[in-house]
C-alpha cells in the first residue's frame, strides 16, 4: 500500500499518496486531473517503481483523500486554484530533499495547474511533462469565468453547477460519434471508461465554487504578460492522444509546444499518440506512452529545439 503525505499550505492543507522505490535515481510529482483522484494513478507509479523513479501523486481540492465525504466532492474553497498550484511547488520541494533530480507532471486539469506553475515558479524542477493539456483559449476561459460570476453566489458555491457543467465538459461527450456512454471521451478502452462510471470518486458534478475558481485560475495561464515568466532553461515534454477533445484532438497541444518554443524554453517536446483520446496512461498503448516519460526522466535533454 502507498503512503499518504500532506502539504500544509496557510490554513488548509492537501493529501496524496507516495510510492517510494528502491534504489531510486529521480522523484515524479504528479498532480491528477478533474473528477478523479491520486489512487488512480497506483498502477503507473508502480510502473515508475519498478524502473527506479519515486512517485507522489497529489489531490486536488474536493478529490479523493481530501473530500472526508461524498458531499465534499468537487468543492473548492476561494482562491483554491493558485493554492492547488502552492501546494504543487511544495510537494517538489519536500521531494527534492533526497538530493535526487525531481520532476512534475500533471494530467488534465492537472496540467494546467503545471502550465500556472511553469510561470509562478519557474525553473522549479528538473523538467515538467503535461498530459492531455490544452492552450491557447483564454478568451473561451474569460468568457466563462465571466458567465460563473454571474451564476455562482456565495450561498451556491457548494451547490451542483449543471449549466456551467456543460458548458465545461458537455461538448467533449458529443466529440465521440457513434458514443456508447458520455464518458466515452475519455478513452478508447472501453473497460477504463466502465470503471471511471463505476468509481463513486469518479465523474462527480462539479460545485459552482470549482468551476467559479477554476475558470478564475484558466484566465491567467496563457496571458501574454504571465506567459513571459517562463524560464528559458524548461524543459517540457507535452503528451496527447490524437482523438483528445480536451486538447482539440492535438491542436491544444502543439499551441503549447509553438508557444513555448517561441518563448526561449531550452528543450520542448511534443509526443502526440494516434489511436488515443484523453487518459492516455490507461490506454491499450500505455506502456508506450510510459516508456516516452521515462526516456524524459532519465536521457539528457533533447540535442537541439
Amino acid at each position: 500500500m502507498p503512503d499518504i503525505f500532506k502539504i500544509a499550505l496557510k490554513n488548509e492543507s492537501l493529501c496524496g499518496y507516495s510510492w517510494p522505490a528502491a534504489n531510486a535515481v529521480c522523484n515524479l510529482a504528479v498532480m491528477t486531473g478533474m473528477d478523479e483522484y491520486a489512487g488512480r494513478y497506483a498502477p503507473f507509479a508502480e510502473y515508475m517503481n519498478a524502473h527506479n523513479v519515486n512517485v507522489r501523486v497529489l489531490d486536488a481540492f474536493g478529490q479523493g483523500l481530501n473530500a472526508a465525504s461524498a458531499g465534499e466532492l468537487q468543492r473548492w474553497p476561494k482562491d483554491a486554484f493558485p493554492k492547488n498550484v502552492d501546494a504543487i511547488y511544495l510537494m517538489i520541494k519536500e521531494m527534492e530533499e533526497n538530493g535526487l533530480p525531481t520532476f512534475i507532471m500533471g494530467h488534465s486539469m492537472g496540467s494546467f495547474m503545471v502550465q500556472s506553475l511553469l510561470l509562478r515558479y519557474p525553473h522549479c524542477t528538473s523538467g515538467a511533462i503535461l498530459c492531455g493539456s490544452n492552450g491557447g483559449q483564454r478568451s473561451l476561459m474569460r468568457a466563462g469565468y465571466a458567465l460563473a460570476k454571474l451564476t455562482v453566489s456565495d450561498t451556491k458555491r457548494k451547490e451542483p453547477a449543471p449549466f456551467l457543467q456543460n458548458l465545461g465538459l458537455g461538448g467533449y461527450a458529443k466529440a465521440v460519434k457513434n458514443r456508447k456512454t458520455d464518458f466515452d471521451w475519455l478513452s478508447v478502452n472501453e473497460e477504463n471508461v466502465k470503471e471511471y462510471i463505476a468509481d463513486p470518486l469518479c465523474g462527480c458534478e462539479n460545485t459552482g465554487g470549482f468551476w467559479l475558481e477554476f475558470l478564475r485560475g484558466m484566465t491567467t495561464i496563457w496571458s501574454p504578460r504571465n506567459l513571459k515568466n517562463l524560464s528559458k532553461d524548461e524543459r517540457i515534454l507535452i503528451i496527447a492522444g490524437a482523438e483528445d477533445p480536451v486538447g482539440q484532438n492535438g491542436k491544444g497541444p502543439d499551441w503549447l509546444y509553438k508557444t513555448y518554443r517561441a518563448l526561449g524554453a531550452r528543450d520542448v517536446r511534443l509526443k502526440i499518440y494516434p489511436g488515443m483520446r484523453h487518459e492516455i496512461l490507461r490506454e491499450a498503448g500505455r506502456h508506450t506512452v510510459m516508456n516516452d516519460i521515462l526516456a524524459f526522466l532519465k536521457q539528457p535533454e533533447a540535442s537541439s529545439n
